[in-house]
């Protein structure tokens, strides 16, 4: 609503558009990289892929992260092309190829929650703790969306664009949702990578819990010890291997 009514329809549709195949990017890449889409989301500041939140190999969300300009780049690329086929088609997408590489430009900025935000904490791992990488990236949020609200006040008095004060907004937006752990999780639990010295998680449950909310529970990221109190207070803990055996011989539905 914001873009039809502030830039008319033809801009808000392109804007659109290009925001459609930057996050169809991910979503081909995260698809391809063995995750699962649990929601799409449009939130006041922008909009998101979301998938269950655990840590994700660095060299996935890099890979991720980066389909979404890449996406746009292409689509560009691909519509400059067709000027050269139909010269009268630019009038036309002029201004998608506009948009869809200012977006991907825009997104490649290293502030949270842009695509090279996320670039920007893995790689900066190396070289840093992630706790300084994250607090670098707060920092240039702050500032990126103070350069972006100086550009809008500045443009007030020359030529109103309010795309400058949106970049500023969605900024801060990432600065007050911040959450540094990624979106996604991989679709198997069969497949856990386990970490040496790493405390399980333990989770106290009724008797009546079934195999399969169990099951639902489990995280390749994380080990679970599911404790089980009976009627009479006595305790005795299931682990996840034990709780794959028990569906080789009951149903997902039973509470046994």
């Amino acid at each position: 609503m914001w873009l039809l009514l502030v830039l008319g329809p033809i801009a808000a549709l392109n804007y659109v558009l290009a925001i459609t195949i930057h996050e169809f990017g991910h979503y081909l890449v995260a698809k391809h990289l063995g995750y699962t889409l649990s929601k799409f989301s449009i939130s006041p500041y922008g909009v998101a892929l979301s998938y269950a939140d655990e840590n994700l190999d660095y060299r996935d969300e890099v890979k991720i992260a980066v389909a979404g300009p890449l996406a746009n780049f292409v689509s560009s690329l691909f519509v400059v092309g067709i000027w050269w086929l139909f010269p009268s088609v630019y009038h036309f997408s002029e201004s998608f190829v506009t948009i869809s590489t200012l977006l991907a430009l825009f997104n490649l900025f290293p502030a949270y929650p842009l695509d090279g935000g996320r670039v920007f904490i893995c790689l900066s791992q190396f070289f840093f703790s992630g706790k300084i990488a994250k607090k670098i990236t707060v920092f240039l949020n702050i500032l990126l969306s103070g350069l972006f609200f100086v550009l809008f006040v500045a443009f007030c008095f020359i030529n109103f664009n309010p795309t400058y004060l949106l970049f500023s907004v969605f900024l801060i937006g990432g600065i007050i949702d911040l959450n540094f752990t990624t979106k996604f999780e991989k679709v198997s639990v069969f497949c856990k990578k386990r970490k040496e010295f790493a405390k399980p998680s333990v989770v106290l449950i009724s008797p009546q819990v079934t195999l399969g909310q169990l099951v639902s529970k489990m995280q390749t990221s994380k080990t679970y010890l599911f404790c089980v109190q009976l009627d009479s207070g006595r305790c005795f803990l299931l682990g996840e291997e034990m709780i794959l055996n028990l569906l080789k011989n009951y149903q997902i539905n039973d509470k046994k």
